[in-house]
């Protein structure tokens, strides 16, 4: 590999949410109705998760600079208006993470960061649907759960990829390094406007999504013109049923927290996971995971 020119981190589905339980929470604000995800995450607080994720962004950013971190939705797990929380998770991820980066750093959100554009707008100077440019690079970041407010606890249903917004992009952005990024991508709800534009699309490296909490790679075929879609895990959870209760403090390697990297260089592009080093506390064990890296891709630079 030539030169590196730039360098990126994704993360996702950080699930953000209260210490208190639904009953701790109703005693102060009676209308409030937290997730069944609330409390410690496998030994840690709320708040010390975020801290865990913006000390492993820090790290990495020392071994080789970053020049931006892209969280791809479910910060928090609001589902506002549903649960009626009296704290903004979304709000507070920005100021307990984002804000401390050493890089720019821009979020899209997720099925449970069911907030107005006109809020999202105020929270983080940007709707909930935009692109990032860095150098050639564009990161085109759609919204995928634009029917808010939330009225239950898995928040907005997920819509399709809107063809104005890919058309728009494509148009304005000719001739660079782009980059489709979602909260959920669903390829069997792509119209065929969305197929076609994806396939015919020479200038589209790959694309990254959350929202499933593990990290894997699909080739979507030649329909899509051998796309690939990445899952770039997160620092979330996998719920499991345990003594005949629903528990969210269950490991299972394959969703053990992580990040994506992104790395441009002058003859390639460059792709993998980084699943973390870090201590489960969890339901079915203590388990201590050293830090991997896995699923390296890499992408030709097109004429």
């Amino acid at each position: 590999m030539s030169a590196l020119q730039n360098r990126f981190l994704l993360v996702s589905d950080m699930h953000y949410t209260t210490e208190e339980t639904t009953e701790e929470l109703k005693q102060m604000y009676p209308g409030a109705n937290t997730s069944a995800a609330a409390g410690n995450a496998f030994g840690k607080t709320q708040k010390g998760k975020i801290d865990k994720l913006l000390g492993d962004i820090l790290e990495e950013h020392r071994r080789s600079p970053l020049d931006a971190v892209l969280v791809l939705g479910d910060l928090s797990i609001d589902d506002a208006d549903f649960r009626n929380l009296p704290w903004d998770y979304c709000r507070r991820f920005r100021e307990d993470c984002m804000d401390k980066l050493p890089c720019p750093a821009y979020a899209l959100p997720g099925n449970h960061d069911s907030y107005s554009d006109a809020h999202w707008k105020e929270v983080f100077g940007y709707g909930r649907e935009f692109t990032v440019s860095v150098g050639d690079c564009v990161f085109l970041m759609a919204d995928t759960f634009r029917e808010v407010p939330a009225h239950g606890a898995s928040g907005s249903p997920h819509n399709p990829l809107d063809p104005s917004f890919l058309r728009n992009c494509f148009a304005q952005h000719r001739g660079k390094k782009l980059f489709l990024c979602a909260h959920h991508l669903e390829q069997n709800t792509f119209l065929p406007e969305v197929r076609e534009m994806i396939r015919e699309n020479r200038d589209l490296v790959c694309m990254f999504r959350g929202h499933v909490h593990k990290n894997s790679i699909t080739d979507l075929g030649d329909e899509l013109g051998g796309q690939k879609l990445i899952d770039i895990g997160g620092y979330g959870y996998e719920g499991r049923v345990v003594n005949g209760r629903y528990d969210f403090n269950y490991f299972d390697f394959a969703w053990a927290w992580g990040y994506q990297i992104l790395e441009i260089y002058n003859d390639c592009i460059r792709t993998y996971h980084v699943k973390v080093q870090n201590r489960y506390d969890a339901v079915n064990g203590i388990f201590d995971i050293p830090e991997t890296a896995e699923g390296e891709l890499y992408f030709p630079l097109h004429p």
